[in-house]
């Protein structure tokens, strides 16, 4: 925990050593980042040559969601306390940005994850599973920079460091104690020849999972699945001389390439690759294999900014991610004392991707905007399968959001944000197919139908959200937040979610 202070008091000084400036509210950040595109990339050398303007934000909050649409491994209720504090600004020809993130997550309700804090990251996929509706405590403490320095006229050089550092705990047999950090390191390159950039990232990223599965009850063990996907498991159990110590070890390497033109309009594309490589573990001193995944990412993006009185954003962005696993038949070696691979298979196949369009309008007033409208369109597929016994689990959904804000300024420099959003999501087809014996088995029966249910169910959601904030001293604006968000399902499933936060602009 002194690790932890030590680094939440650096995040927090952050913030404290910029010169003050005249106040800020939400709307001018938002405005100030959009100007920005290269906040949003893989590389930080890109904000060398465009970075937004000093900002301060220090925002804690709660947020709380119930309802029974969710999937198995969520919550049916969920409260997150978080504290977030972030900054921009530069220091001599060194343009920096920081931000750290807490969050303390109580969780109620969950099943079918008896191990990971993040149940449904796919590079974890070999992991255990049971069908105890629990209650999980988690933590998460996420500090991560951004630096660009000039090297010359036409070349930028920069860095984007992000550590990760997670603790969870299942509070109902069987529990199970979590620890994970990840350490993501980006460094990047730009030039600039005339109005345009170019750029080129590197990636390398170290993510360690431990998990301690245990029972307070000791006169019971409880049963539990190793999964293999789409409803493959072999039986375990917690307690007793069952399942140990599991632990998930994860390397990736990437990078990216990004071009910019900016002659009184702006554009940005963007493409990246990422390779992750995960071997799962039991035991440390006698480490038996449970599987391995190689999961590879890739994305491409562009972006177009133009307008004056009225800023227009134009976005196009699409992703995909193919994760397979490769299972291993051990055999104890009495000899040596170690367990033995005698046969590998590659079973399981996991494929995502989506494509979005999206519309963002800004009406401006001053450095800030009155007026906001935004719109999204896309369409996001599973496809999924497992090679023998011979599984399926596939959904293709479309996706429309729309949006405004409403940018209020008063006498005395207090303003008002108001704002609605309604999307809607479409299924077009759906289908979870299931051909081995073990038919009558919960991850067969329960937790594969259940969260397809929820993933191909159409639904609608409306939300709206205020911030009211206001000047209590020069450069300081003081605020208060609320938000609320409705969602129905056609699988008569609802879900409501309300948050509340105070922030200072600075």
């Amino acid at each position: 925990m002194t690790k932890k202070l030590t680094y939440l008091l650096a995040m927090l000084s952050l913030p404290l050593i910029l010169q003050a400036s005249e106040p800020r509210d939400k709307a001018w950040l938002m405005l100030n980042t959009t100007r920005s595109p290269w906040m949003e990339s893989s590389n930080a050398a890109g904000l060398a040559r465009s970075a937004p303007e000093a900002f301060n934000l220090v925002d804690a909050g709660y947020s709380y969601e119930t309802g029974d649409y969710r999937r198995m491994q969520s919550g049916q209720t969920n409260g997150v306390m978080s504290f977030d504090t972030q900054g921009a600004l530069k220091v001599g020809k060194v343009q920096l940005w920081g931000r750290f993130r807490y969050d303390n997550t109580n969780e109620r309700g969950s099943s079918f994850n008896t191990l990971l804090y993040d149940p449904y990251d796919e590079r974890f996929a070999y992991t255990a599973a049971d069908t105890v509706a629990g209650q999980w405590k988690k933590q998460s403490y996420q500090m991560q920079f951004k630096a660009a320095v000039p090297l010359g006229e036409s070349f930028a050089a920069g860095v984007h460091v992000q550590y990760t550092d997670r603790i969870a705990a299942g509070q109902i047999d069987p529990r199970a104690e979590s620890f994970h950090y990840s350490v993501n390191v980006k460094p990047g390159l730009t030039w600039h020849p005339g109005h345009s950039t170019i750029g080129i990232n590197g990636l390398y990223s170290n993510t360690f999972e431990r998990s301690i599965p245990s029972i307070s009850n000791s006169q019971e063990t409880q049963k539990v699945f190793l999964l293999k996907g789409l409803g493959n498991w072999v039986g375990e159990q917690v307690g007793g001389s069952g399942l140990s110590t599991m632990y998930f070890r994860c390397n990736t390497w990437g990078g990216g390439l990004q071009y910019s033109y900016e002659d009184g309009w702006k554009l940005i594309a963007s493409a990246g690759y990422a390779r992750h490589d995960t071997r799962t573990r039991e035991s440390a001193t006698q480490p038996k294999p449970h599987g391995s995944t190689l999961k590879q990412d890739y994305d491409a993006n562009i972006t177009a900014i133009w307008g004056g009185s009225i800023i227009h954003k134009l976005g196009l962005s699409s992703s995909y991610a193919v994760t397979r696993g490769t299972e291993p038949t051990t055999q104890w070696n009495k000899e040596t004392g170690e367990w033995d691979v005698t046969f590998s298979a590659k079973q399981l196949k996991l494929s995502t991707g989506s494509t979005y369009l999206s519309y963002d309008a800004f009406i401006t007033e001053g450095d800030s905007y009155s007026w906001h409208f935004s719109g999204t369109a896309g369409i996001q597929m599973k496809k999924d399968s497992y090679a023998l016994p011979e599984s399926h689990f596939n959904y293709t959904n479309m996706v429309l959001k729309a949006g405004v804000e409403r940018s209020l300024r008063f006498v005395h420099g207090s303003t008002l944000l108001l704002a609605g959003e309604l999307s809607a999501v479409k299924n077009f087809s759906s289908d979870y197919t299931y051909n081995g014996h073990r038919t009558d088995t919960a991850p067969v029966q329960v937790l594969y139908p259940h969260n397809l249910s929820i993933l191909a169910a159409d639904r609608a959601a409306a939300g709206l959200s205020a911030e009211y904030a206001f000047p209590v001293s020069k450069g300081l604006m003081l605020a208060f937040c609320a938000e609320g968000n409705f969602l129905i399902s056609s699988v008569q499933k609802n879900r409501t979610a309300l948050s509340g936060a105070v922030r200072l602009y600075f």
